[in-house]
């Protein structure tokens, strides 16, 4: 239950926070392959740093082109 109207604005933010944050993981979920090849979990870690640094190194260089 919502008690006060300050709290039900705080609500409202993290509402829209959260919304955002879903989505930009799920685009960078669907930018990671379907498939990592590892062998142990250092490999893993590695491997999902660098897709996430790949992932956001595009990112900026789509926003820096498309001003």
């Amino acid at each position: 239950m919502i008690k006060s109207n300050e709290e039900g604005m705080i609500y409202s933010e993290l509402n829209k926070s959260r919304k955002i944050i879903e989505t930009k993981f799920s685009e960078m979920i669907e930018a990671y392959p379907k498939h990592i090849r590892s062998v142990s979990k250092k490999g893993l870690s590695v491997k999902l740093s660098l897709f996430t640094i790949a992932y956001n190194i595009k990112k900026l260089e789509k926003d820096y082109y498309n001003k």
